[in-house]
Protein backbone atom coordinates (compact mmCIF):
# COMPACT_ATOMS: atom_id res chain seq x y z
CA UNK A 1 0.00 0.00 0.00
CA UNK A 2 1.03 3.59 -0.55
CA UNK A 3 0.23 6.86 1.18
CA UNK A 4 -0.97 9.23 -1.56
CA UNK A 5 -2.00 12.89 -1.70
CA UNK A 6 -5.80 12.79 -1.75
CA UNK A 7 -5.86 15.23 -4.68
CA UNK A 8 -4.12 12.55 -6.76
CA UNK A 9 -6.43 9.69 -5.79
CA UNK A 10 -8.82 8.70 -8.56
CA UNK A 11 -12.38 7.52 -8.00
CA UNK A 12 -12.44 3.72 -8.10
CA UNK A 13 -9.25 3.32 -6.06
CA UNK A 14 -9.26 0.83 -3.19
CA UNK A 15 -8.64 2.09 0.35
CA UNK A 16 -5.71 0.17 1.86
CA UNK A 17 -6.09 1.25 5.50
CA UNK A 18 -9.14 2.09 7.59
CA UNK A 19 -9.55 5.79 8.35
CA UNK A 20 -10.54 6.58 11.93
CA UNK A 21 -11.86 9.72 13.57
CA UNK A 22 -10.15 11.10 16.68
CA UNK A 23 -12.99 9.50 18.64
CA UNK A 24 -11.84 6.06 17.50
CA UNK A 25 -14.76 5.37 15.13
CA UNK A 26 -14.12 3.93 11.68
CA UNK A 27 -14.89 6.57 9.07
CA UNK A 28 -14.12 4.39 6.02
CA UNK A 29 -13.06 0.76 6.20
CA UNK A 30 -10.09 -0.89 4.51
CA UNK A 31 -10.99 -2.43 1.15
CA UNK A 32 -13.76 0.01 0.27
CA UNK A 33 -13.83 1.37 -3.28
CA UNK A 34 -13.51 5.13 -3.13
CA UNK A 35 -16.22 6.96 -5.02
CA UNK A 36 -16.06 10.61 -6.00
CA UNK A 37 -18.47 11.39 -3.14
CA UNK A 38 -16.26 9.61 -0.61
CA UNK A 39 -13.19 11.50 -1.80
CA UNK A 40 -14.94 14.87 -1.69
CA UNK A 41 -16.24 14.10 1.80
CA UNK A 42 -12.71 13.27 3.02
CA UNK A 43 -11.36 16.48 1.51
CA UNK A 44 -14.14 18.43 3.20
CA UNK A 45 -13.20 16.91 6.55
CA UNK A 46 -9.61 18.05 6.09
CA UNK A 47 -7.88 14.78 5.14
CA UNK A 48 -4.96 15.50 2.82
CA UNK A 49 -3.66 11.96 2.19
CA UNK A 50 -4.81 8.35 2.45
CA UNK A 51 -3.46 4.84 1.88
CA UNK A 52 -4.50 3.09 -1.33
CA UNK A 53 -3.75 -0.09 -3.25
CA UNK A 54 -2.49 0.70 -6.73
CA UNK A 55 -0.91 -2.55 -7.94
CA UNK A 56 2.70 -1.57 -7.27
CA UNK A 57 3.47 -2.41 -3.64
CA UNK A 58 0.14 -3.74 -2.36
CA UNK A 59 2.00 -6.58 -0.63
CA UNK A 60 4.02 -4.14 1.48
CA UNK A 61 2.72 -2.94 4.84
CA UNK A 62 4.09 0.12 6.61
CA UNK A 63 6.37 -0.48 9.60
CA UNK A 64 4.56 0.68 12.72
CA UNK A 65 6.41 1.96 15.77
CA UNK A 66 3.21 1.35 17.73
CA UNK A 67 0.10 -0.63 16.78
CA UNK A 68 -2.76 1.22 15.15
CA UNK A 69 -5.03 0.23 18.03
CA UNK A 70 -2.60 1.72 20.55
CA UNK A 71 -2.38 4.92 18.50
CA UNK A 72 -6.16 5.24 18.33
CA UNK A 73 -6.44 4.66 22.07
CA UNK A 74 -3.79 7.32 22.73
CA UNK A 75 -5.43 9.85 20.41
CA UNK A 76 -8.81 9.25 22.04
CA UNK A 77 -7.22 9.63 25.50
CA UNK A 78 -5.61 12.98 24.64
CA UNK A 79 -8.87 14.20 23.14
CA UNK A 80 -10.79 13.11 26.24
CA UNK A 81 -8.33 14.80 28.63
CA UNK A 82 -8.37 18.05 26.67
CA UNK A 83 -12.16 18.10 26.58
CA UNK A 84 -12.29 17.46 30.34
CA UNK A 85 -9.91 20.36 30.98
CA UNK A 86 -11.77 22.64 28.60
CA UNK A 87 -15.02 22.08 30.50
CA UNK A 88 -13.50 22.36 33.95
CA UNK A 89 -13.40 18.65 34.78
CA UNK A 90 -10.51 16.88 36.48
CA UNK A 91 -8.49 14.95 33.88
CA UNK A 92 -8.09 11.20 34.43
CA UNK A 93 -4.34 11.04 34.81
CA UNK A 94 -4.31 7.31 35.56
CA UNK A 95 -5.76 6.62 32.11
CA UNK A 96 -3.06 8.76 30.48
CA UNK A 97 -0.36 6.88 32.41
CA UNK A 98 -1.72 3.56 31.13
CA UNK A 99 -1.59 4.82 27.53
CA UNK A 100 1.99 6.06 27.97
CA UNK A 101 2.98 2.72 29.50
CA UNK A 102 1.55 0.87 26.48
CA UNK A 103 3.41 3.17 24.07
CA UNK A 104 6.71 2.69 25.93
CA UNK A 105 6.32 -1.11 25.96
CA UNK A 106 5.60 -1.27 22.22
CA UNK A 107 8.47 1.07 21.34
CA UNK A 108 10.87 -1.04 23.40
CA UNK A 109 9.62 -4.15 21.59
CA UNK A 110 10.11 -2.42 18.21
CA UNK A 111 13.41 -0.75 19.11
CA UNK A 112 15.08 -1.51 15.78
CA UNK A 113 12.48 0.27 13.64
CA UNK A 114 13.18 3.67 12.10
CA UNK A 115 10.87 6.62 12.80
CA UNK A 116 8.25 6.33 10.08
CA UNK A 117 5.09 8.13 11.18
CA UNK A 118 2.15 6.95 9.13
CA UNK A 119 -1.00 8.33 10.73
CA UNK A 120 -3.78 9.85 8.65
CA UNK A 121 -5.35 12.92 10.20
CA UNK A 122 -7.73 15.76 9.46
CA UNK A 123 -6.96 19.37 10.37
CA UNK A 124 -9.49 19.26 13.23
CA UNK A 125 -7.70 16.29 14.80
CA UNK A 126 -4.25 17.84 14.49
CA UNK A 127 -3.60 18.58 18.16
CA UNK A 128 -4.60 15.10 19.37
CA UNK A 129 -2.64 13.17 16.72
CA UNK A 130 0.31 15.53 16.98
CA UNK A 131 0.54 14.99 20.74
CA UNK A 132 0.72 11.23 20.25
CA UNK A 133 3.37 11.46 17.52
CA UNK A 134 5.51 13.85 19.54
CA UNK A 135 5.32 11.45 22.48
CA UNK A 136 6.34 8.51 20.27
CA UNK A 137 9.30 10.44 18.81
CA UNK A 138 10.42 11.75 22.19
CA UNK A 139 10.32 8.32 23.80
CA UNK A 140 12.28 6.96 20.82
CA UNK A 141 14.95 9.60 21.39
CA UNK A 142 14.97 8.70 25.09
CA UNK A 143 15.56 5.07 24.16
CA UNK A 144 18.62 6.00 22.07
CA UNK A 145 19.93 7.74 25.20
CA UNK A 146 19.37 4.52 27.20
CA UNK A 147 16.81 6.08 29.53
CA UNK A 148 15.44 3.55 32.03
CA UNK A 149 11.76 2.68 31.67
CA UNK A 150 10.79 4.91 34.61
CA UNK A 151 12.36 7.91 32.91
CA UNK A 152 10.73 7.05 29.57
CA UNK A 153 7.36 7.03 31.35
CA UNK A 154 7.96 10.47 32.91
CA UNK A 155 9.12 11.87 29.58
CA UNK A 156 6.19 10.33 27.70
CA UNK A 157 3.60 11.61 30.16
CA UNK A 158 4.86 15.18 29.92
CA UNK A 159 5.10 15.09 26.14
CA UNK A 160 1.71 13.47 25.57
CA UNK A 161 0.13 16.39 27.46
CA UNK A 162 2.55 19.10 26.27
CA UNK A 163 -0.17 21.01 24.37
CA UNK A 164 -2.87 20.76 27.03
CA UNK A 165 -2.69 24.53 27.51
CA UNK A 166 -4.12 25.00 24.01
CA UNK A 167 -7.52 24.17 25.48
CA UNK A 168 -7.53 27.75 26.77
CA UNK A 169 -6.81 29.29 23.36
CA UNK A 170 -9.51 30.12 20.82
CA UNK A 171 -9.79 27.64 17.94
CA UNK A 172 -10.06 30.57 15.56
CA UNK A 173 -6.52 31.56 16.50
CA UNK A 174 -5.14 28.01 16.63
CA UNK A 175 -6.52 27.20 13.17
CA UNK A 176 -5.99 30.56 11.51
CA UNK A 177 -4.69 29.91 7.95
CA UNK A 178 -2.98 33.28 7.58
CA UNK A 179 -0.23 35.01 9.53
CA UNK A 180 -0.98 35.70 13.18
CA UNK A 181 -1.06 39.26 14.42
CA UNK A 182 1.33 40.21 17.23
CA UNK A 183 -1.56 40.12 19.68
CA UNK A 184 -2.69 36.67 18.49
CA UNK A 185 0.83 35.27 18.75
CA UNK A 186 1.08 36.63 22.30
CA UNK A 187 -2.06 34.68 23.16
CA UNK A 188 -0.67 31.52 21.53
CA UNK A 189 2.47 31.78 23.66
CA UNK A 190 0.37 31.64 26.82
CA UNK A 191 -0.54 28.00 26.18
CA UNK A 192 2.83 27.04 27.64
CA UNK A 193 2.07 28.66 31.00
CA UNK A 194 -1.52 27.38 30.98
CA UNK A 195 -0.29 23.83 30.41
CA UNK A 196 2.42 24.06 33.06
CA UNK A 197 -0.02 25.34 35.69
CA UNK A 198 -2.48 22.53 34.90
CA UNK A 199 0.10 19.75 35.03
CA UNK A 200 2.01 20.90 38.12
CA UNK A 201 -1.26 21.11 40.08
CA UNK A 202 -1.85 17.39 39.46
CA UNK A 203 -0.23 15.38 42.31
CA UNK A 204 0.19 12.36 40.01
CA UNK A 205 2.43 14.26 37.58
CA UNK A 206 6.05 15.04 38.41
CA UNK A 207 7.29 18.60 38.05
CA UNK A 208 9.89 17.41 35.53
CA UNK A 209 7.07 16.18 33.27
CA UNK A 210 5.20 19.47 33.75
CA UNK A 211 8.19 21.44 32.45
CA UNK A 212 7.68 19.93 28.99
CA UNK A 213 4.47 21.95 28.63
CA UNK A 214 6.23 25.13 29.72
CA UNK A 215 9.50 24.79 27.79
CA UNK A 216 8.86 22.85 24.56
CA UNK A 217 9.03 26.11 22.54
CA UNK A 218 12.30 27.26 24.12
CA UNK A 219 15.37 27.13 21.88
CA UNK A 220 19.03 26.51 22.69
CA UNK A 221 20.05 29.96 21.35
CA UNK A 222 17.46 31.76 23.46
CA UNK A 223 15.15 32.58 20.55
CA UNK A 224 12.20 30.58 21.90
CA UNK A 225 9.40 31.33 24.38
CA UNK A 226 8.00 31.95 26.95
CA UNK A 227 11.19 32.82 28.90
CA UNK A 228 13.93 32.85 26.22
CA UNK A 229 15.91 30.21 28.11
CA UNK A 230 19.23 29.06 26.68
CA UNK A 231 21.14 25.78 26.55
CA UNK A 232 20.96 23.63 29.65
CA UNK A 233 18.67 26.10 31.37
CA UNK A 234 16.02 24.22 29.38
CA UNK A 235 15.04 20.90 30.95
CA UNK A 236 16.31 17.86 29.00
CA UNK A 237 12.75 16.57 28.47
CA UNK A 238 11.82 19.88 26.85
CA UNK A 239 14.97 19.86 24.69
CA UNK A 240 13.94 16.42 23.42
CA UNK A 241 10.31 17.34 22.89
CA UNK A 242 11.30 20.49 20.98
CA UNK A 243 12.94 18.32 18.31
CA UNK A 244 9.98 15.94 18.16
CA UNK A 245 7.45 18.78 18.12
CA UNK A 246 9.02 20.57 15.15
CA UNK A 247 9.68 17.37 13.21
CA UNK A 248 6.09 16.15 13.39
CA UNK A 249 4.70 19.60 12.63
CA UNK A 250 6.81 19.91 9.47
CA UNK A 251 6.02 16.48 8.01
CA UNK A 252 2.25 16.99 8.26
CA UNK A 253 -0.10 19.44 6.58
CA UNK A 254 -1.21 22.45 8.57
CA UNK A 255 -4.03 24.84 7.86
CA UNK A 256 -1.49 27.53 6.95
CA UNK A 257 1.10 25.49 4.97
CA UNK A 258 1.62 22.13 3.24
CA UNK A 259 3.79 19.36 4.69
CA UNK A 260 7.45 18.89 3.79
CA UNK A 261 8.98 15.57 2.64
CA UNK A 262 10.97 13.88 5.40
CA UNK A 263 14.30 14.24 3.59
CA UNK A 264 13.76 18.01 3.36
CA UNK A 265 12.94 18.21 7.07
CA UNK A 266 16.15 16.29 7.71
CA UNK A 267 18.08 18.95 5.77
CA UNK A 268 16.23 21.67 7.69
CA UNK A 269 17.46 20.24 10.97
CA UNK A 270 21.00 19.55 9.83
CA UNK A 271 21.73 22.66 7.78
CA UNK A 272 19.73 25.42 9.38
CA UNK A 273 18.76 24.82 12.98
CA UNK A 274 21.58 23.21 14.93
CA UNK A 275 21.71 26.49 16.86
CA UNK A 276 18.12 26.04 17.99
CA UNK A 277 18.17 22.41 19.13
CA UNK A 278 20.36 20.37 21.44
CA UNK A 279 23.03 18.91 19.14
CA UNK A 280 23.51 15.80 21.25
CA UNK A 281 19.83 14.86 21.21
CA UNK A 282 19.44 15.87 17.57
CA UNK A 283 22.36 13.68 16.49
CA UNK A 284 20.72 10.70 18.18
CA UNK A 285 17.36 11.45 16.57
CA UNK A 286 18.47 11.91 12.95
CA UNK A 287 20.01 8.44 13.03
CA UNK A 288 16.49 7.06 13.60
CA UNK A 289 14.64 9.00 10.88
CA UNK A 290 13.32 7.06 7.90
CA UNK A 291 14.39 9.64 5.33
CA UNK A 292 12.41 7.92 2.60
CA UNK A 293 9.30 6.36 4.19
CA UNK A 294 7.82 3.21 2.70
CA UNK A 295 5.84 4.05 -0.41
CA UNK A 296 8.03 7.03 -1.37
CA UNK A 297 8.68 7.17 -5.13
CA UNK A 298 12.37 7.81 -5.78
CA UNK A 299 14.81 8.16 -8.68
CA UNK A 300 18.26 6.52 -8.61
CA UNK A 301 21.42 7.92 -10.15
CA UNK A 302 21.31 5.25 -12.90
CA UNK A 303 17.93 6.47 -14.18
CA UNK A 304 15.81 3.73 -12.61
CA UNK A 305 12.88 4.62 -10.37
CA UNK A 306 10.43 2.90 -8.07
CA UNK A 307 9.05 2.79 -4.55
CA UNK A 308 10.75 2.37 -1.17
CA UNK A 309 9.53 -0.88 0.40
CA UNK A 310 11.77 -1.35 3.45
CA UNK A 311 14.04 0.58 5.80
CA UNK A 312 17.61 -0.24 6.82
CA UNK A 313 19.63 0.99 9.78
CA UNK A 314 21.29 3.47 7.42
CA UNK A 315 18.58 6.09 6.65
CA UNK A 316 19.96 6.91 3.18
CA UNK A 317 19.97 3.27 2.05
CA UNK A 318 16.48 1.75 1.95
CA UNK A 319 15.30 -1.20 -0.13
CA UNK A 320 13.58 -0.08 -3.34
CA UNK A 321 11.32 -1.93 -5.78
CA UNK A 322 12.15 -0.56 -9.23
CA UNK A 323 9.57 -0.39 -12.04
CA UNK A 324 10.94 2.11 -14.56
CA UNK A 325 14.16 3.12 -16.35
CA UNK A 326 14.09 6.72 -17.56
CA UNK A 327 10.30 6.56 -17.40
CA UNK A 328 9.92 3.35 -19.42
CA UNK A 329 8.65 0.12 -17.87
CA UNK A 330 11.28 -2.43 -16.86
CA UNK A 331 10.67 -6.00 -18.17
CA UNK A 332 9.87 -6.93 -14.57
CA UNK A 333 10.18 -5.23 -11.17
CA UNK A 334 13.61 -5.38 -9.53
CA UNK A 335 14.35 -5.03 -5.82
CA UNK A 336 17.56 -3.26 -4.82
CA UNK A 337 19.03 -2.90 -1.34
CA UNK A 338 21.13 0.26 -1.41
CA UNK A 339 23.29 -0.99 1.45
CA UNK A 340 24.65 -3.63 -0.94
CA UNK A 341 24.92 -1.31 -3.97
CA UNK A 342 27.60 1.28 -3.22
CA UNK A 343 27.42 2.74 -6.73
CA UNK A 344 23.70 3.52 -6.41
CA UNK A 345 22.09 6.41 -4.57
CA UNK A 346 18.79 8.28 -4.45
CA UNK A 347 18.97 11.51 -6.40
CA UNK A 348 15.37 12.72 -6.27
CA UNK A 349 12.01 12.12 -4.63
CA UNK A 350 9.45 11.99 -7.44
CA UNK A 351 6.28 12.34 -5.38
Amino acid sequence: MRKVDIEKVEAGSKLARTIYTSGGQALLSQGIILSENFLERLKGLGYSSIYIEDGFIDDISVDELIRQGTREQAVFCVREVMEDVKFGKTPRTSKVKKVVSDIVDELIANGNLMVNLSDIRSFDEYTFCHSVNVAVISITIGMTLYYPRSKLLDLGLGVLLHDIGKTQISKDILNKPGKLTEEEFSLIKKHTWYGFDMLRSDPEIKITSSHVALQHHERIDGSGYPRQLKGRMIHEYARISAIADVFDALIHDRCYRPKLPVHEVYKYFVEQTYSQFDNYFLDHFIQKIALYPQGTKVLLNDGRSGFVIKQNNIPTCPVIRLFWHYGKDLPKPVEVNLINEISLSITEVLE
